[in-house]
């Protein structure tokens, strides 16, 4: 399943920019979402190339399907590995998610960040797949809503951390 999100901030392009690579933001991210286990992993700067990974593990936030419950349990700890990439030269990036859990599922998206009148947006094109026989299409729709619905708090939580700290 393929489909779109967008984060705004009111604030220029290269202050987002060094938001969004820095280790302290996915720090502060991580505490404010309140997941019940979360880190940074690594983070790090190559030239013009930020790369951050982080963990994350809890309950699932999406009541799954009975079939899809064979494949992963409802009651189980999710695990995710998520790695962001920024390229600081051309204001793109990608995110993807790796699930320790549930190997069925793969999760990613570009992103491409652009000013309009001092306002920063990012464009992510998400994919989602899930490889569960037969419900393996609804699935990947209750995930993307899920994403959809978590797009927003990550964006409130992100000016937060902007107004706070850069």
């Amino acid at each position: 399943m393929k489909f779109e999100t967008r984060l705004t901030w009111d604030a220029p392009l290269a202050r987002v920019m060094a938001m969004l690579t820095d280790r302290r933001y996915f720090e502060r991210k991580l505490e404010l979402m309140a997941h019940e286990e979360a880190e940074v992993l690594s983070a790090g700067m190559d030239g013009t190339r930020f790369t951050v990974m982080t963990r994350v593990k809890g309950r699932p936030s999406i009541k799954l399907p009975a079939l899809a419950q064979k494949f992963i349990k409802p009651d189980q700890a999710v695990e995710i590995e998520q790695t962001d990439c920024w390229d600081t030269a051309t204001a793109t990036g990608s995110v993807s998610f790796v699930n320790k859990s549930a190997s069925v599922i793969t999760i990613s998206a570009t992103m491409q960040l652009s000013e309009e009148d001092g306002r920063t947006i990012n464009r992510l094109s998400w994919t989602v797949e899930c490889g569960v026989p037969l419900v393996g299409g609804k699935l990947a729709e209750m995930i993307s809503e899920d994403i959809r619905a978590k797009a927003l708090r990550n964006e409130e939580v992100s000016r937060q951390i902007l107004a706070e700290s850069f």
